[in-house]
């Protein structure tokens, strides 16, 4: 075992958790709270050379010793499998980029219980083949992703010159990102900008939450626009300025008007306070709404950015899929 002794030479105002004081102290080496916590849990962290627990408090002059094994701080190589059976709609190529117009239902990242059925186990199989390239330490060229039910426009770099130029357009925030959404109910302001702080919810993980400073959030900017209101529903365009987990769908949800059938923000039920018609006729027709829509109705539709190569501007955008076109259709029809 190795060891790395560490001295707290900082005064904290609010108390200190000591996992949380080290995954900021090795947040370089990017280990996880998650791995830091289990070398605790078997005791290979001593404060004041005396053994902790998880929830053990630091203070200023404290004296923390680090035991770990030698690969603690190596990070596994993910093997990303081929599959040339995922069918995959491209949109645009060339030399330097891939465009692709993702289906709703397709995981982008392989992940706990799926690692074969996903856009990057066909990008394997898809870059590969056409150019012979090592793509396993970058991504597979892929420099953002879209929910499992969220449609649209993905940028794939097809090589490495270019992934750096795209990547860097995103943290200049050169990159312009617009969907299409149907929300329950009608948004107060015809255009709105949402600015808050998004970060995960602290009792459910899985959720992300809206919180008023940056304490426990990153800086979150969506602007949308009103396209067309309906009696239930409105259909809203969306620009993101900052690309948050679930920013869209976290952001409608906290103004009241979440994407309809959003099975995590509350839109995969009839929303009381807006369905305020008890008819039996017209909850009927909203349940037809979920049997026809499945799914989240969010689609990135239009993509803008700098061409790595060529140094231009170029644009891409989409139809919505069937299943909202259809969903839209019936709305009409039946007056929701």
């Amino acid at each position: 075992m190795k060891k790395i002794i560490i001295f707290v030479n900082k005064i904290y105002k609010n108390k200190k958790r000591i996992d949380k004081f080290l995954f900021k102290f090795f947040k370089k080496k990017n280990i996880s709270r998650i791995k830091i916590q289990k070398n605790i849990k078997k005791g290979n962290v001593l404060l004041n050379n005396n053994k902790i627990k998880k929830k053990q408090y630091i203070k200023i002059n404290d004296i923390i010793t680090f035991f770990y094994k030698k690969n603690f701080f190596k990070k596994k190589k993910k093997k990303i499998i081929k599959n040339k059976n995922i069918k995959i709609k491209i949109h645009y190529e060339d030399d330097d980029l891939l465009i692709i117009n993702k289906q709703p239902g397709l995981v982008v990242h392989p992940g706990h219980g799926n690692y074969n059925n996903t856009l990057l186990n066909w990008l394997k199989y898809y870059l590969n083949k056409n150019i012979k390239l090592n793509y396993n330490n970058y991504r597979l060229g892929l420099l953002h992703r879209l929910d499992k039910y969220t449609s649209g426009l993905l940028i794939i770099a097809k090589n490495i010159k270019s992934f750096n130029n795209l990547k860097k357009q995103f943290l200049k925030k050169k990159i312009i990102k617009k969907y299409i959404a149907l929300v329950w109910g009608k948004p107060k302001k015809y255009k709105n900008k949402i600015k808050n702080y998004i970060g995960r919810n602290l009792k459910n993980r899985i959720k992300m939450n809206v919180f008023d400073n940056k304490k426990y959030g990153k800086l979150s900017i969506t602007n949308y626009k009103i396209l067309n209101y309906f009696n239930y529903f409105s259909l809203i365009k969306c620009k993101i300025i900052t690309g948050r987990t679930h920013q869209i769908r976290v952001h409608l949800k906290h103004i009241g008007n979440p994407i309809f059938n959003d099975i995590i923000y509350g839109g995969n039920k009839i929303i009381k306070n807006i369905i305020f018609n008890n008819s039996f006729l017209i909850k009927k027709k909203i349940n037809k709404c979920f049997k026809i829509l499945s799914r989240q109705a969010l689609h990135a539709y239009y993509l803008k950015f700098i061409h790595p190569k060529k140094k231009k501007i170029i644009k891409f955008s989409t139809n919505l899929p069937n299943d909202i076109k259809k969903l839209l259709i019936y709305i009409k029809k039946e007056k929701l």
